[in-house]
């Protein structure tokens, strides 16, 4: 397999791709707007194990879902051992509910072209007592999925967790014998500002495992791409691009953000800035006119 190219059961990614964050369901109403318009202006979409569960209608283009492990960063979520695997637990409601690797693995089975095993996110400030544990159960969620995994056609990336450049190098190592189709980095939204430190976390990853195509979660962010690429990195996933709109930001040019921006506002701001994001510039010039015909 080509670490350029990654052939998915509903289309081919040609690398380096920036991949919209996209969600289903109602809190997020400008994502129902956007939608439509990104099979023209993206490769894939990344959509969030949780907001995957409320997906009514398939998207035209290659759908990737990572674990929703992130929610083990809420308050009250905690981390548990279960038959040697990780498993989740989540307060958000009056009852608990578990996120596993099973049930992570089976859905994605159902959904996905391009699916991420479930991990356990490593936060600057974690105790090392607990990130090692968390990266002990994310390679173990790994290793099961790859092993447990029916449907061979959907592309599997191994997540990557760690709290420096010799963790996440020794996380990569894990991997490296074993046949993925790729591999995912993640904790790094919260050191996206150390630039320096995540290129070097790339770098560790790219020194175990230099063909295997490399997604990093997260960071979409368009004056990096062009370092994240250079450093190794074949695809990227952000919401950054709706996250600007909706403060009514465009990432072309340098005018002046607009205030209180209305929705069709945000709606053409958006797909501005994943066009510029996607690098089709050349689609720039028809939003406008697409995105008032829609309204």
């Amino acid at each position: 397999m080509s670490a350029r190219l990654l052939t998915t059961p509903s289309g081919t990614i040609q690398f380096p791709a920036y991949l919209p964050v996209t969600t289903f369901g109602n809190k997020y109403p400008l994502d129902g707007l956007i939608q439509p318009y990104l099979p023209r202006l993206a490769q894939a979409i990344m959509v969030s194990h949780h907001y995957a569960l409320r997906m009514t209608k398939r998207p035209r283009l290659p759908v990737m879902i990572d674990s929703g492990g992130f929610a083990a960063l809420f308050e009250g979520s905690r981390i548990l051992k279960r038959d040697g695997l990780g498993v989740l637990e989540v307060n958000l409601n009056e009852e608990p509910e578990l996120l596993t690797p099973w049930d992570v693995l089976e859905f994605q089975e159902d959904h996905a072209d391009i699916a991420f095993t479930l991990d356990f996110p490593i936060p600057p400030s974690l105790d090392r007592k607990e990130a090692r544990l968390r990266q002990k159960l994310t390679i173990e969620n790994a290793l099961w999925a790859l092993n447990n995994r029916r449907r061979s056609e959907m592309r599997l990336f191994a997540c990557i967790q760690g709290w420096d450049a010799a963790s996440i190098g020794r996380c990569a190592a894990a991997y490296a014998e074993h046949p993925f189709d790729g591999i995912a980095l993640g904790g790094m939204v919260p050191r996206a500002r150390d630039r320096e430190f995540v290129l070097s976390c790339v770098k560790a990853v790219r020194q175990e495992i230099p063909e295997l195509p490399l997604h990093v979660f997260g960071l979409g962010h368009p004056d990096f791409l062009h370092a994240l690429f250079a450093a190794g990195v074949d695809s990227v996933d952000s919401s950054t691009y709706v996250k600007a709109a909706a403060d009514g930001k465009s990432w072309f040019g340098s005018g002046e953000p607009i205030t209180d921006p209305s929705p069709t506002d945000r709606l053409r701001l958006a797909l501005e800035n994943l066009a510029f994001a996607s690098g089709k510039t050349s689609v720039h010039s028809r939003l406008q006119s697409l995105t008032c015909d829609r309204i």
